[in-house]
């Protein structure tokens, strides 16, 4: 099966489970994409072929989304840096620029940390940030877990639910992307991953928060979206981007950017800000 989003591989990992990814361009370093949670290859569909055009992207599928193979293990941050390691050892490079999106952010920068010397640089896209009260907060939690239990159980039935927000950011997408995304976002496999990731998000960010592990001294660019276009995301949004700039500011290699027409989903509002500052880390 070939994908519009790239040429596509495989990483098989020391248990057997199988990572999708795709890949665009040629160069070094290489960099890789990492998703925010429930996402997938995908999200990063608009900033690939940007990068390609100075040197090799890889996006890839995390455990359980997309064509990669599902996870029995819990779905925790652990989990996930280390299948991100796996992959990276797979792809054979000595360092990569790392870039993640939402929870992205703390899967590459907990890799970073434990493993500094691979990584040439960090792109940080509005990052989720584990100091932040809101991802703690139990009433979000369980209103969420609740309507992700009713999304897949109307997805077993056979019903789509794709939220206004899908529909707008899709909408962004070429016609054949849009086609290969939906597809994966909808089924059911992927919409039980993404409840596995979100019941152990709280934990992880509470262990990354109190492990006080340092990142490398390696250029760090942390880009926050400066739009609110929901009442919830304007009760934490001038926080979120206060913790971006403390992250930053007192690095010599740090660099804060505000995408000024994005909330949250900057990757797909603001492709071309994106891709540029992953190429400033290039050069």
């Amino acid at each position: 099966m070939s994908s519009v989003f790239g040429e596509q591989g495989y990483a098989t990992l020391p248990d057997g489970r199988r990572l999708h990814h795709v890949s665009q361009g040629q160069g070094r370093p290489v960099v890789v994409l990492e998703s925010g949670l429930g996402a997938s290859r995908v999200e990063w569909g608009l900033v690939m072929p940007l990068v390609a055009e100075r040197t090799r992207v890889v996006a890839y599928d995390r455990a359980g989304f997309g064509r990669s193979d599902r996870d029995a293990h819990r779905r925790d941050l652990d989990r996930m840096v280390e299948d991100l390691g796996h992959l990276l050892d797979a792809l054979g490079e000595e360092r990569y620029i790392l870039a993640g999106h939402s929870l992205g952010g703390p899967i590459i920068r907990s890799y970073a940390a434990a493993n500094p010397g691979r990584v040439a640089g960090l792109v940080l896209v509005d990052q989720a940030v584990e100091d932040l009260d809101f991802y703690y907060w139990r009433s979000v939690r369980a209103m969420t877990m609740a309507m992700q239990s009713v999304v897949i159980g109307l997805a077993r039935l056979g019903v789509k639910v794709v939220p206004a927000e899908l529909r707008r950011i899709l909408a962004l997408f070429p016609r054949e992307m849009r086609q290969e995304a939906l597809a994966e976002m909808t089924s059911v496999a992927e919409l039980r991953t993404t409840r596995a990731e979100y019941a152990a998000l709280a934990g992880g960010l509470a262990r990354l928060r109190d492990s006080g592990a340092a990142l490398p001294p390696v250029p760090v660019t942390a880009i926050s979206g400066a739009l609110s276009p929901s009442k919830v995301e304007r009760r934490f949004r001038p926080a979120l981007v206060a913790a971006h700039r403390k992250l930053v500011e007192d690095r010599p290699l740090g660099r804060h950017v505000l995408a000024e027409r994005s909330g949250h989903m900057v990757p797909q509002d603001e492709p071309g800000l994106v891709a540029e500052e992953i190429l400033k880390l290039v050069g």
